[in-house]
């Protein structure tokens, strides 16, 4: 059979779909990368093309790296699995799967794949070729490595023949769901053994066959008829154990029906010469890149090509050596949109590919890569399903490469920005051998200093401010991490950290006593008011304001915004009204005698010192309280003054606050 002949297909596969435009490029950044293995490394991007977030992830694989191959992967024919379940069933030492990509199309019903598989040039399934533009595979490509041990992207010609009584026929396919005008070979790994076709068509079984089983590009095979199935039969076609069942409709079963039991049948296999030999050949589409130019071989305005969604890809360079297995992936807002295919091809040809080939998509798209310290790779794109579909294929990068010697670490920091004062913890996350592979760890072996602070085990306590770094050496291995540490950040924008009260300031802002303004600032040389210095308190005793009772000032009503605040205080008898407790006068300049009254009463300071106060009589209201004041080292006043009457900024009531309140401590 010549893949120039083409099969309509009606099946429900899973497809994705994109729209075709331009790419404009945006934003672009390289959020992510690292090297995975000797000879693969691992890069997403983040870029904004065509006004559309994007995160395009990329295994480059170098072939010519002596530990490194490129696999096919698949399980059991009619059998999907997810691509790290794949990777988890052949992963182990000497054969590390390091990255991994999802491979072709699928029959989401029958979990058969749909294109031509082959391994070691033995014929896994031939597929089908669809007919129209606007189908993702309307051509015969496939990607695979050769018997060179290079990567190619190539058409392909499968000759799938029967042979009878001189009569030559092509065969459809094999082991695939028979539709319209096919003519399929099934072999006893079809499924469960039966052909499970309907009745709208003519099988002629064959026993006795030359070979079955692992068909391989060159094989003349031979069955002998043992038994028809006309048409118009609803009985199921059993496949025997040493033979095969060639399944027609339409046009083809006029081939079959010229057998008759006891005749032979020759069946060939064969491909053309350059995927001959090759370790595996992988077919799907559209082709993407050509000769390193965008060549789309699907209608680029079609449905298909127009819808944006997930994306896969594989590629090749002009060396044919190095490959690079692509994501993209969607439908996820604000992360990544997807792309239509106009789109991905041009972002593989600015990759650099020579040659490209689309793969499943939509929600079949994904991707491993093996982070550092992991043994295996793991799931590093967001499928748009939010979970790993099961496939039927999948490529794997692995790597071959023996344990080696200690050739670089990681370390992780709690923190790489902190304050002044502030700790950094450090641990140690990996040891890689040369290759990559994880070495087990040996916390001991992991040495710190720093020249921002100094190392109890393994915490820094900062005592530097500006950009610094950790020195972290494990054996004969150094390096340095980059840290900042800076001065506390401050609540206000007029109390910078390097103001003498900052640390005051900070620590009634942290126990919610004090508020700054609306515009952020503090304004410390304002005037307070008494009513000011009444909330102050309240917050710093933590008085109820639930239960009150209620207060008679004419010139603070109920409907005052701070009503219960001025209740709570003058009820715990802290703050008294003015002319016989009929005003609060809240607006009022507070004077530095009040604040040591107020003070006094808030606290309930005790004790009394004789003063060096020349302007504080005995006979002040204030005396007692300023004082007691003095004597608890709340006040030291202006040499022999007081100044009583002056009135009270805001940072010097919250020196006055800070100082009372760390005296109940």
């Amino acid at each position: 059979m010549k893949f120039v002949k083409k099969v309509v297909v009606t099946l429900a596969i899973s497809l994705l779909v994109l729209q075709s435009v331009a790419v404009q490029a945006g934003f672009a950044s390289t959020y992510e990368q690292f090297p995975v293995s000797s000879g693969v490394k691992y890069k997403e991007n983040r870029e904004v093309i065509n006004t559309y977030d994007q995160s395009i992830k990329v295994l480059e694989v170098n072939l010519q790296d002596p530990y490194t191959r490129l696999d096919l992967s698949m399980p059991a024919i009619g059998k999907i699995s997810g691509t790290t379940a794949q990777a988890k069933a052949v992963h182990r030492e000497g054969n590390r799967v390091v990255g991994a990509i999802n491979g072709s199309f699928f029959d989401t019903n029958t979990k058969l794949p749909m294109y031509l598989i082959a391994k070691n040039d033995i014929l896994v399934n031939s597929g089908i070729i669809a007919s129209g533009r606007d189908q993702y595979v309307n051509e015969p490509i496939a990607f695979g490595i050769n018997a060179s041990g290079k990567a190619q992207i190539e058409y392909f010609d499968l000759d799938l023949s029967a042979e009878h009584n001189g009569s030559l026929t092509d065969i459809t396919s094999m082991n695939k769901i028979r539709n319209n005008d096919n003519l399929i070979l099934y072999t006893p790994d079809y499924m469960d053994g039966y052909t499970n076709t309907n009745q709208y068509g003519y099988e002629v079984i064959f026993t006795g066959a030359s070979k079955n089983k692992d068909l391989t590009f060159g094989d003349v095979i031979t069955g002998t008829v043992s038994a028809i199935r006309p048409y118009g039969t609803t009985t199921n076609t059993q496949i025997p154990a040493d033979g095969f069942v060639l399944s027609a409709h339409g046009t083809p079963m006029e081939f079959l029906k010229k057998m008759k039991l006891g005749e032979q049948v020759q069946i060939s296999i064969n491909i053309d010469d350059k995927w001959k030999g090759s370790k595996y050949i992988l077919a799907s589409g559209p082709r993407l890149v050509d000769n390193g130019a965008v060549s789309l071989s699907i209608d680029p305005n079609s449905s298909r090509a127009r819808e944006r969604a997930p994306r896969t890809a594989i590629a090749v360079d002009r060396t044919m050596t190095k490959v690079f297995m692509v994501t993209v992936d969607g439908r996820a807002a604000g992360y990544s949109k997807g792309m239509n295919l106009t789109e991905f091809a041009q972002y593989l040809v600015k990759l650099g590919a020579y040659k490209a080939l689309n793969l499943d998509g939509g929600g079949s798209t994904t991707m491993l890569a093996r982070k550092h310290g992991n043994d295996m790779a793991s799931l590093i794109n967001e499928p748009s399903d939010g979970w790993e579909r099961g496939v039927t294929t999948t490529l794997q990068a692995i790597s071959t490469a023996p344990l080696g010697q200690e050739s670089s670490f990681g370390v992780g920091l709690s923190s790489s920005s902190v304050t002044v004062g502030s700790t950094i913890s450090v641990s140690l996350k990996y040891v890689l051998d040369q290759f990559y592979n994880p070495l087990a760890k040996d916390p001991a072996k992991l040495k710190l200093s720093s020249t921002m602070g100094s190392f109890e085990g393994t915490t820094l306590k900062t005592t530097k401010v500006g950009d610094g770094v950790i020195t972290a050496t494990y054996g004969s291995l150094t390096k340095q991490i980059p840290i900042t540490v800076k001065n506390e950040d401050s609540p206000f924008t007029d109390i910078p950290s390097t103001n003498k009260y900052f640390s005051i300031i900070k620590y009634l802002y942290d126990r919610e006593v004090i508020a700054g303004y609306a515009d952020g600032t503090y304004r410390p040389a304002n005037t307070l008011k008494r009513i000011d210095a009444a909330l102050l308190l309240v917050r710093s005793l933590k008085l109820d304001t639930a239960n009150i009772q209620d207060v008679n000032f004419t010139d603070i009503p109920k409907t005052y915004r701070f009503y219960k605040e001025v209740a709570a205080i003058t009820n715990a008898g802290i703050i008294s009204g003015k002319q016989n407790g009929t005003l609060f006068d809240p607006n009022a300049p507070l004077t530095r005698a009040e604040m040591a009254v107020i003070l006094q009463k808030g606290f309930k300071l005790q004790g009394s010192a004789e003063t060096p106060f020349t302007d504080v009589p005995e006979q002040s209201f204030a005396y007692n309280a300023i004082s007691s004041l003095y004597a608890n080292k709340i006040t030291e006043g202006y040499g022999t003054l007081y100044k009583p009457a002056d009135t009270v900024t805001r940072i010097q009531y919250a020196l006055f606050l800070y100082r009372a309140l760390q005296n109940q401590q």
